[in-house]
């Protein structure tokens, strides 16, 4: 039935001079659009709706509005093939429909009728989900005149919806292709063949005759809020900004290293990629780039990159190469940024192709405006403006600036709306955390696809809290716990800060890995039913944080996997009776009204001093200490039954300024390998703040003293294999850019906070205990909280059931049982 269809299509078009698709047979059922910008006799735009295994297409003159009062023509044409929803580029001249054609919109729509019936009765209504084109849209025919048989003439017009917007010319503000960034105007500037010079590194000024260096401090971006303003193209380039792991990758003599942002050697982490390098055409090449993994539409997605590392790389990886540092002899970095760009391009163009692992990041010259408007469309981290006259310098510099996209933000579900037209959940109210209590940021009712909106509706229902009411907000939300967060794209925040045309582009998720080891029951239904709680419905830290009952529901939620971390350990409470963080408080010692259960001991500390300390011994004095309002729960890395030899020992990665979660991430793994390296099994978990705790279980043979000295020493070692991203010297003055391996929870009386414990911060984190194959799927430690926590637990159990099955000893040294690491 398509071939038919497509009769007409082809009969215009010779397919051996344009690169038009011809189309082929194509099974019906997406979804998909595209309004394609198309430069030939005049301006037009072209509407095309994928249907029955074609494009139904609409030639509209003047293109679409966002203003319902604007009625646009729209003169039905051809069917299009399937293929030509990705088409975009020059058609010949002297061909039908010669001129520059551009993808300016294209997504996801769905027909609100039957579009059979519609197109015959002349009429029907369809919603669009594309990056520029949202809501609800009606086609209606007119009625024809007179000589006009093979034209069928209709009107295309926006309905009125949270998507309208009567201030904004889109077809001025977003002029460019979301497939390439470019207009139809550079487009053709693009396709005009440009002469190619062959340029010698030893013929490049600045360009120094050395042997290559052993490491390169990469250079790094200065922050902007807009693209560079000169836009000679002999001052700027501009690139996209992936979002992976910025890489320079050593080439030398056969041998490669693939070396990370903070100066750490993670070539074996790469699967296959140094294989690729290895094929290279040169013997000796440093060049800077990108390791990514793509998704489907080939944009770079770091949550698909923590997987594919989590899994293990293989052959998923990329690597996007945007400057090339050191040649065959000559060290490039003295150099223009031209120059090292030609040389890198002339040293991959024999080798990449489309499917390569190694690709040319390729840039756009002069002004960026048009691939930064692309980039906050697609939802990418930005674009990177780089002076083409520039060395390579180390360091952060503003020949290099970035630019952040227009914003994609994190923010909270606080609620939602519905509606009888949306037939279920018309909106979500979106608000923020400041100074711990949530404002009210408005709402979004765009972007969402049908099984979203009853994925939301199923999530947000159970969460209903009609207690929470921000200021400022409509009347017609329905309140929630505020534990859910979305990402947002929007254009800006308005004087009264509301977000303006939000945009839905997705649930901020965490999954764990399931646990092989069972589930230990330790409190029965008896135990809960022992816990009183007075004052339940007071909120901690502000209007909108958690009640006194959430926080006991949460630990009696995570009793079974908390307390065999927690039984006969000496512990510290952390307490909040008040719910005001003024009134917070350590409890060391024994409480007045302190539940019976709860055991006390006595024991000297380091001053030689009798005191007494807290133990927890079963499940009723755990579930007891909510009434006191403890919050948070810090142990000893010792056991009552060899309290003077730990068999526990961390190791805190305190991240220092300027040093971001997946930083702290890439520094764990690192440590991972070289504690495997002196025999030991680490595990870790999120800290309940911004860093990670690195904790190993050990044989209780050394008392705490030769414990503390030797996981000092243990630190200095470790911390020497990259010393550009740790230090063991505490004090923030030491560790700007840098991350502090902080042993002093290894010493007696010294505490850590344990396994589940809430933190009394802003929605209350977790010290969440990962398995090593989720550590890099986690994007944001406070997306494990009181709320979200439990119900992940269920489906994937403790990953440190079983820790002191592999606690190892201790080394007497650190040099002493240290294996050699490749």
């Amino acid at each position: 039935m398509a071939e038919t269809k497509l009769n007409k299509y082809r009969g215009k078009r010779d397919f051996s001079k344009t690169t038009e698709p011809a189309g082929g047979a194509v099974a019906s059922g997406s979804t998909r659009f595209v309004v394609h910008k198309h430069s030939a006799t005049a301006d037009h735009y072209d509407l095309r709706l994928e249907h029955d295994g074609v494009l139904l297409s609409w030639a509209v003159p003047r293109g679409p509005s966002l203003n319902p009062a604007d009625k646009r023509l729209a003169v039905h044409t051809e069917d299009h093939p399937i293929e030509y929803i990705d088409f975009e580029g020059v058609i010949p001249e002297g061909e039908y429909g010669g001129g520059p054609m551009i993808v300016w919109d294209t997504g996801d729509w769905a027909p609100m009728e039957d579009v059979d019936a519609g197109l015959r009765k002349g009429g029907f209504k369809f919603r669009l989900w594309g990056e520029k084109l949202k809501g609800g849209w009606m086609l209606t025919k007119l009625k024809g005149r007179p000589g006009d048989n093979d034209k069928e003439n209709w009107l295309l017009f926006k309905e009125h919806d949270p998507a309208v917007d009567t201030e904004t010319d889109i077809l001025a503000e977003r002029p460019e292709s979301v497939k390439s960034g470019m207009t139809t105007e550079q487009l053709l500037e693009a396709a005009k063949p440009k002469p190619v010079k062959l340029l010698k590194a030893s013929a490049v000024t600045g360009a120094v005759k050395v042997p290559p260096p052993e490491q390169v401090e990469p250079q790094l971006a200065a922050s902007a809020t807009e693209p560079p303003q000169e836009t000679r193209a002999a001052q700027w380039v501009h690139e996209i900004k992936f979002d992976g792991y910025r890489t320079i990758a050593h080439v030398i003599d056969g041998k490669v290293k693939l070396i990370t942002r903070s100066g750490i050697d993670w070539t074996k982490r790469y699967g296959d990629l140094p294989k690729e390098f290895a094929k290279l055409p040169m013997k000796q090449a440093i060049i800077d780039g990108e390791i990514v993994v793509l998704d489907e539409k080939g944009i770079s997605r770091f949550s698909a990159l923590q997987d594919a590392l989590s899994e293990g790389a293989g052959s998923k990886l990329h690597f996007y190469a945007f400057d090339l540092l050191y040649l065959d002899g000559y060290d490039l970095r003295g150099a223009g940024l031209t120059d090292r760009k030609q040389l890198l391009s002339q040293m991959l163009g024999g080798h990449i192709s489309g499917r390569s692992a190694i690709q040319l990041s390729d840039h756009v010259e002069g002004d960026g405006e048009a691939l930064y408007e692309r980039a906050s469309a697609l939802g990418l981290e930005g674009i990177v403006s780089k002076r083409t006259n520039a060395t390579y310098q180390s360091g952060r510099t503003t020949t290099w600036v970035k630019v952040k996209a227009k914003p994609v933000g994190d923010f909270v579900i606080a609620g939602y709306t519905v509606s009888a037209a949306a037939e279920g959940l018309a909106s979500l109210a979106l608000a923020e955390f400041v100074d711990g209590e949530l404002e009210y940021r408005g709402k979004c009712g765009t972007g969402f696809d049908a099984p979203m909106l009853a994925q939301l509706l199923r999530r947000l229902e159970p969460l209903q809290d009609p207690a929470l009411k921000l200021e400022g907000a409509p009347k017609d939300i329905i309140w929630v716990q505020p534990v859910l967060r979305c990402k947002v794209h929007y254009a800006n925040i308005t004087s009264d800060k509301l977000l303006r045309h939000s945009v839905f582009k997705g649930l901020i998720e965490t999954e764990l890995t399931a646990s092989a080891a069972p589930r230990q029951r330790l409190i029965t239904d008896a135990d809960l039913a022992s816990i009183t709680i007075t004052n339940p419905e007071r909120r901690l830290f502000g209007k909108s944080g958690p009640t006194k009952l959430d926080i006991a529901v949460y630990y009696a939620a995570v009793g079974d996997f908390m307390l065999p971390h927690l039984f006969n350990r000496p512990v510290s409470l952390f307490r909040c009776p008040t719910g005001l963080s003024k009134d917070c408080f350590f409890q060391r010692h024994a409480f007045k009204g302190m539940p019976k259960s709860i055991n006390v001991f006595e024991t000297q500390n380091s001053d030689e001093e009798d005191k007494t300390y807290l133990t927890i011994e079963d499940a009723k004095g755990y579930l007891a200490l909510a009434q006191f309002g403890v919050v948070e729960f810090h142990a000893w890395g010792s056991h009552l039954t060899h309290l003077d030899k730990p068999d526990r020992v961390t190791f805190d990665l305190d991240p220092g300024e300027g040093i971001e979660f997946r930083e702290v991430v890439e520094a764990a793994v690192h440590l991972r390998g070289e504690l495997e390296a002196f025999g030991l099994v680490p595990f870790v978990k999120t800290s309940g703040g911004k860093g990670l705790h690195l904790v190993v279980p050990i044989e209780p043979k050394q008392n705490w003293k030769q414990v503390h000295a030797v996981t000092g020493e243990m630190a200095a070692t470790m911390a020497k294999t990259a010393p550009d991203t740790f230090v063991t010297t505490i004090g923030a003055q030491n560790r700007k850019r840098r991350i502090l391996i902080d042993i002093h929870r290894n010493a007696r009386s010294a505490t850590a906070v344990s396994p589940y414990s809430l933190r009394a911060r802003t929605n209350m984190p977790a010290s969440t205990p990962l398995d090593w194959r989720d550590l890099e799927s986690i994007d944001a430690p406070v997306d494990l909280n009181y709320s979200t926590l439990p119900g992940l637990l269920t489906t994937s159990g403790d990953p440190w059931a079983e820790i002191n099955l592999s606690a190892r000893p201790l080394p007497a040294s650190s040099k002493a049982g240290r294996s050699t690491r490749a």
